[in-house]
């Protein structure tokens, strides 16, 4: 029995061991991964048809109650489609046909998607390298403070 318990302790102690020391080759480092600098890209590097390329689903978010108390949760309202070749479409998701539906084009930097569609211009804010956020009236939408975006 006790060949057994001394077989799981050093299992268990050379399993562990990496974890102490930093990673694998027992070293620490403040650098990312890749090898790299911590330093920030230049907003030379920022690719948007990359970062922008993609369907992007906005949704608000709701409230109310019913009879186990308050609820909230989101409602899907658009989905705004951006090629890589610089044209965009705004198409609204089943359940909302009465919101905007218009063709144009996007231009993107690291902060702000702009969208030409149906004689205006229209400005969306980076969140994250996931999330946008938008003005719902800028769609037809009213009521709502936020139209959030994700990547769908």
């Amino acid at each position: 029995m006790k060949k057994i318990e001394f077989v799981a302790l050093a299992a268990a102690t050379m399993l562990a061991l990496p974890l102490t020391l930093g990673g694998c080759n027992g070293t620490t480092s403040d650098t990312p991964a890749t090898g790299g600098s911590t330093e920030e890209q230049s907003s030379s590097d920022f690719d948007a048809a990359a970062f922008y390329t993609g369907q992007w689903r906005a949704s608000v978010e709701t409230s109310g109650n019913s009879v186990y108390g308050n609820v909230s949760g989101t409602e899907p309202m658009l989905d705004v489609i951006c090629n890589e070749d610089g044209t965009c479409s705004v198409e609204p998701v089943e359940g909302h046909e009465d919101l905007l539906t218009a063709e144009g084009t996007w231009e993107g930097t690291e902060s702000q998607l702009t969208l030409s569609v149906d004689g205006k211009e229209i400005v969306i804010d980076v969140v994250s390298d996931t999330a946008l956020e938008g003005n719902p009236t800028d769609f037809g939408i009213e009521g709502f403070d936020t139209l959030d975006f994700v990547l769908w």
